[in-house]
């Protein structure tokens, strides 16, 4: 037999300001230690070089973490032309050097303007992504190189925030879709500019709708959980804060259990399709549901019955 998961029951969703040096699985382990949490999980990894936005999901929560990992977001970027590393970013070693192109703001902006909008995008080597079910980054650390087709990705925004001339370095904004590699576009923007380049430092301000005003930092959450009356669990926001861009659909108590139990509920007049969020009385996130053009209502992906605030229902899950 497994040995049973006897940790804390936390449900919801804690906004890091991930530090520069530790991985998002750190994040992830370190929480899980201090909190003495039964699960943690996290909604899109950021490189040890990077800091910024990670939402970290508990318990219930991590049901939902799909959306967050295909959330668009959000970067600061500094980009350093003349130094090519193997990793594309600064944690990397010097592969390649050329000189320091001559660059104005006129130009830089060109560059930019033409890396905006839908886009073909060739993933690096080191990443997550798997071959024959092994990560890209593996197979990178044994000198192996897979050919990789291009993405679709979309970049809303690549505005230039200022850049240094004699040092060849410039620092960008991006607001990006899903899948976006951003040491990726700063190779981008030095072939553009005939030269090479490595992403030198990168900050996430964005993960869906969390910003750097909702993260805690990460000396303040170590001293939280560590301290004798510290309760991290009032740090973290709902499950449903995830899911803020579906609209919301309240239900009666029978329709909530019908709806759990699996089966369906018609004849509720929503008056549109898709996915939207539904709550019991008037308060409590039960879970995505999905709504058809006949108005029939199924259940997508659902909260237990403790998690949704119906402790007290008879015949629950018979």
């Amino acid at each position: 037999m497994g040995r049973r998961n006897t940790g804390r029951a936390l449900d919801g969703i804690l906004i890091v300001d991930k530090p520069q040096g530790l991985t998002s699985n750190g994040v992830v382990s370190r929480l899980k230690r201090w909190t003495k949490a039964k699960k943690v999980g996290h909604t899109g990894a950021l490189d040890p070089m990077a800091t910024g936005v990670l939402p970290v999901v508990f318990g219930e929560a991590a049901k939902f973490s799909q959306y967050g990992l295909e959330a668009n977001k959000g970067y600061v970027a500094r980009v350093q032309l003349g130094t090519a590393t193997n990793t594309l970013d600064a944690d990397g070693e010097v592969i390649a050097e050329q000189d320091i192109p001559v660059i104005d703001e006129a130009r830089l902006q060109g560059v930019l303007q033409s890396l905006t909008g839908d886009l073909m995008q060739v993933p690096p080597m080191v990443s997550a992504l798997k071959h024959q079910g092994q990560p890209l980054y593996k197979l990178a650390r044994q000198g192996v190189e897979i050919e990789r087709p291009p993405r679709a990705i979309q970049i809303f925004v690549n505005e230039l925030l200022k850049f240094d001339a004699n040092e060849g370095w410039l620092e960008i904004r991006v607001h990006c879709s899903k899948g976006t590699y951003i040491r990726s576009l700063a190779e981008s923007i030095a072939d553009q500019l005939h030269t090479v380049a490595h992403l030198s430092a990168l900050r996430r301000e964005l993960s869906g709708g969390f910003t750097l005003g909702h993260a805690h930092s990460w000396l303040a959450l170590q001293s939280t959980c560590e301290a004798a009356e510290g309760d991290p669990e009032t740090l973290l926001k709902p499950v449903d804060a995830i899911l803020s861009h579906f609209p919301r659909l309240d239900l009666t108590e029978n329709e909530c259990i019908t709806l759990i139990q699996g089966k369906k509920v018609s004849g509720k007049g929503v008056g549109e399709c898709g996915t939207m969020r539904a709550y019991f009385a008037g308060e409590y996130f039960i879970g995505l549901v999905t709504v058809d053009s006949d108005d029939v209502i199924a259940a997508k992906r659902m909260l237990s019955p403790v998690a949704a605030g119906m402790r007290g229902i008879a015949d629950f899950g018979q």
